[in-house]
């Protein structure tokens, strides 16, 4: 009977440890690295935004035969909870938007360990301005100017979109003369109201704002996009994955609908089956690329 029991503890255990490998190899391979494009011309390593010594960079990714007029440009901002900053994960996103006609500009950004809120989002805007800036040198429509984020980077490039004109937000990063007004925002899985957060995503929250929600509340509903909606707001598209375990669709729904009570402009959709992070994984990134880029293309 121990001899059975044995056996059967075996063979079970090597076939969880099976189930998690074959799990564990499924998402390695539904997992979207980026490989560089026949379709696209990259310039890497530009200065966008200047703090004394700190120099921020991004990659500017191009359609290789663009249209003979202007194409619309995006601010990509890639998540990780304020934290990682590594432009590069990110470029999967902007090559696959340069591919459908877009100016994509994967940026790095000062974290929240560098630089206190809104520090990120100053930089988000100092983009914005170094690209409207610079438009005619890469064939860039300065009138149609988008951001694009995930998860914190969607925090970050909705923000920035719903805040024009506000002098807390514009930052000294360059280009003081230019306009960080952005057409459109495409905000992936974004938190919109911090305060109605899970305790685990607010801790993260309070390393951003350097400061928990009972010791600054007031910060945190400041530094939430919904509290910030207003019938002059760009127009927004949301998309957010239905088994979400990070952050809960009621975010985006929430969001959508206090827009939409306004009478700004907002789509929603929520795509079934997919995680928080379905803009890195098969089958998800096309589908998300595709609704992404032609809302952008609409912007001019």
């Amino acid at each position: 009977m121990l001899r059975r029991i044995f056996l059967a503890a075996v063979t079970y255990g090597c076939i969880a440890l099976f189930a998690a490998d074959l799990l564990a190899s499924q998402a390695e391979q539904d997992f979207v690295q980026y490989s560089a494009s026949l379709h696209v011309r990259v310039v890497p390593n530009l200065v966008y935004a200047q703090y004394r010594e700190r120099s921020l960079l991004l990659d500017l990714y191009l359609p290789m035969n663009p249209e003979k007029r202007a194409l619309p440009g995006v601010i990509v901002v890639r998540g990780g909870g304020w934290l990682v900053n590594d432009r590069k994960r990110f470029a999967h996103i902007a090559s696959a938007l340069a591919e459908r006609g877009l100016a994509a500009a994967s940026i790095e950004y000062r974290s929240a360990d560098e630089a206190a809120f809104p520090g990120a989002v100053q930089d988000v805007k100092a983009a914005v301005r170094w690209m409207r800036a610079n438009s005619q040198a890469y064939g860039i429509d300065p009138d149609a100017i988008g951001t694009l984020g995930g998860s914190s980077g969607a925090h970050m490039a909705l923000l920035a979109g719903l805040t024009a004109d506000v002098p807390e937000f514009e930052g000294k990063g360059g280009n003081p003369d230019t306009s960080s007004s952005i057409q459109g925002v495409v905000a992936m899985a974004t938190p919109a109201d911090l305060l109605t957060l899970s305790p685990g995503n607010q801790e993260t929250v309070a390393k951003f704002l350097h400061a928990t929600a009972s010791e600054d509340r007031r910060k945190w509903q400041w530094a939430s996009p919904i509290n910030h909606v207003a019938r002059n707001g760009p127009p927004v598209l949301l998309l957010h994955g239905a088994d979400d375990e990070s952050v809960p669709t009621s975010q985006s729904m929430d969001f959508a609908r206090r827009y939409r009570e306004v009478g700004a402009r907002v789509e929603l959709h929520i795509l079934p089956g997919a995680p928080h992070a379905f803009w890195n994984y098969r089958p998800w990134f096309s589908d998300a690329m595709d609704r992404a880029a032609n809302f952008l293309l609409r912007m001019r």
